[in-house]
């Protein structure tokens, strides 16, 4: 498609083209069956929260507050579906925005620092939300930077190099949690072994770091 063909269409790009021949632009949320998974979602983290050494956090009103948010500022098509239907990936957003509320008072204890939101991604700023690579905690003097990952399919726990920082000036850490089993480990990225990264046929060829079973603790 030659450049000047395209701009007669009204288009600055061949794959806003190809969405607007393939009606892939029309997107049409299914609102009922998020409010299910809304309710799925405080029932999941609920039932997580009842199994840490922790005080309580209103998951229900966490959850419902970034749907309002998410809702009324049309925030739902900049999560990159991947192929994937709009409410799924909602779903998956969720669990890991909420993860990330439940679990950061635990990572706090452990590293024995206050963390602050990070990210772009965290709502505060609907305006200037996006979805970036920036670590999704760190504390006040950003010399500690963490990045939070969930799982909930009782897998095996592999990171990505993708999400891996390393500086001479603070220290990085990937805080995993396996919500299938109540496992975690928060690691120093600069004990990840360079020798130990390989190519995941799963995530596209992405070179990934498998967590060892024995890092993994309960949480309780």
């Amino acid at each position: 498609m030659s450049k000047e063909y395209r701009k007669k269409l009204g288009f600055s790009s061949a794959f806003k083209v190809k969405d607007f021949f393939s009606a892939k632009d029309i997107s049409l949320i299914n609102w009922k069956l998020i409010d299910r998974y809304n309710e799925r979602l405080i029932h999941i983290f609920e039932t997580i929260q009842k199994t840490l050494p922790l005080p309580e956090k209103d998951i229900r009103t966490s959850i419902m507050n970034a749907y309002s948010i998410i809702s009324c500022n049309d925030i739902l098509p900049k999560l990159s579906n991947h192929g994937r239907a709009p409410e799924s990936v909602y779903f998956v957003w969720m669990q890991g925005y909420i993860s990330t509320i439940l679990f950061q008072p635990l990572i706090e204890q452990k590293l024995n620092t206050k963390l602050y939101n990070n990210g772009a991604d965290d709502l505060t700023n609907p305006t200037a939300f996006s979805r970036k690579s920036d670590p999704d905690l760190a504390n006040k003097d950003h010399t500690v930077f963490v990045e939070i990952q969930a799982g909930f399919k009782g897998s095996k726990v592999d990171i990505k190099k993708s999400k891996v920082k390393v500086s001479d000036t603070a220290e990085y850490y990937i805080a995993c949690f396996d919500c299938f089993n109540g496992t975690y480990t928060i690691l120093n990225t600069k004990e990840i072994p360079e020798d130990q990264w390989y190519s995941n046929p799963q995530w596209e060829g992405a070179l990934c770091y498998t967590v060892p079973k024995e890092y993994m603790k309960e949480w309780k």
